[in-house]
């Protein structure tokens, strides 16, 4: 028990030492600081300052490297206990580490405990290899994610983001976070405060103060960087909502959490989820131009739950538009207008709709037939 104990201490030392002490921020840092709270079940950007700054992602870029490792779980390509073989590229890694060894064997499983409990650099390769075959195709991978996720002033230059070219903002980290939020097998590891992988060999440690002290948090990643300072990017579930708060260049280690409760709180408090009634709709039909039919039935598309403040709720309005030229052929399930939600005025949720069955465009034979009975009926 002692020898554990020992072990675990100096699992910690060992992280303090990687990842620098707090008092270490250069005179020459310039990145500002910059948070964002969102909602991450919608993506709903609730507060930022300087959220779109900038900075080095640093061990932010790990996020990324674990949702594509999970994306290819879904695809069936990988599984926890997949084990994958150590490349002497993944044991040249310096930084934070788990000291794989050439050849070594691991388990996803170890591997993913390594990133999001210790922020290992080289596990984070051997997972990088095995999804993308080499890291720089990885790389593509998930700078192409990135742009699907709408992280559009993400660039990543490698899978660990120690590279000063791997570069993110606020908003795009809590972009990413929130994707990972789907996984709710990831939040066994996020939450995770000391383990061990390599038969035991190697003890980490969370440097996320947030998962002990924290009511509803799902994880997610605390580092600190010097060229940012200390960051921690935290994912909290409370009443149907899910909060994402990315914090990044804070001075002061513990300040960073100190705040990020604070942010979670005022996210917590002031809003709720509002669940739109399609009793509350009704779509008519739309007229139709150039059509075999004049007109077309509608109906409304798929409503999902959008985030609005709690002392709003009795002022959800909801309108219909439809467009005004609608033309032929026109498809099933074709747009053609859309139901808006507004509070004092202001947009906050649309909904498409959409045409409910196909309309043709009109035939030469079957227009000359309408134009024969317009002149016989005058």
């Amino acid at each position: 028990m002692l020898k554990r104990i020992f072990a675990v201490i100096s699992a910690l030392a060992l992280i303090s030492a990687l990842t620098a002490p707090v008092s270490a921020e250069p005179e020459s840092r310039s990145v500002p600081y910059s948070y964002v709270l969102m909602e991450g079940g919608t993506s709903a950007l609730l507060y930022s300052e300087n959220g779109n700054a900038i900075v080095p992602a640093h061990h932010s870029a790990k996020l990324m490297t674990l949702l594509l490792v999970m994306e290819a779980m879904d695809r069936g390509e990988l599984g926890f206990d997949t084990v994958l073989k150590t490349s002497a590229y993944a044991n040249s890694m310096q930084g934070a580490q788990i000291w794989l060894m050439p050849g070594e064997e691991i388990t996803v499983n170890e591997l993913i405990a390594a990133i999001t409990v210790g922020n290992a650099n080289d596990a984070c390769v051997v997972l990088a290899e095995a999804v993308g075959k080499t890291e720089p195709d990885f790389v593509k991978l998930m700078n192409s994610r990135a742009a699907e996720l709408g992280m559009v002033n993400t660039h990543y230059a490698d899978s660990t983001g120690i590279s000063p070219e791997s570069v993110t903002t606020a908003c795009d980290a809590a972009l990413l976070a929130s994707a990972l939020t789907k996984y709710d097998s990831l939040r066994e590891y996020f939450t995770t405060w000391v383990t061990s992988v390599r038969g035991g060999k190697t003890e980490l440690a969370s440097t996320n103060r947030l998962i002990l002290t924290y009511d509803g948090i799902t994880g997610m990643k605390a580092y600190y960087s010097e060229a940012l300072g200390n960051c921690v990017i935290a994912t909290a579930e409370r009443n149907g909502l899910t909060m994402v708060c990315v914090i990044f260049g804070e001075k002061d280690e513990f300040a960073r959490f100190a705040t990020a409760k604070e942010k979670l709180n005022a996210g917590f408090n002031a809003y709720m989820m509002y669940q739109p009634k399609r009793s509350d709709i009704y779509t008519e039909p739309v007229k139709v131009s150039g059509g075999e039919k004049s007109e077309v039935d509608t109906k409304l598309g798929a409503l999902t739950p959008f985030v609005i403040r709690k002392s709003a709720e009795g002022r959800v309005e909801v309108s219909v538009e439809y467009f005004e030229d609608v033309k032929a052929p026109l498809e099933a399930g074709d747009r053609v207008g859309r139901a808006v939600w507004t509070v004092d005025g202001e947009e906050i949720y649309s909904c498409p709709i959409a045409a409910a069955e196909r309309v043709r465009k009109l035939g030469f034979f079957l227009s000359l037939i309408r134009v024969l009975r317009s002149i016989i009926k005058m």
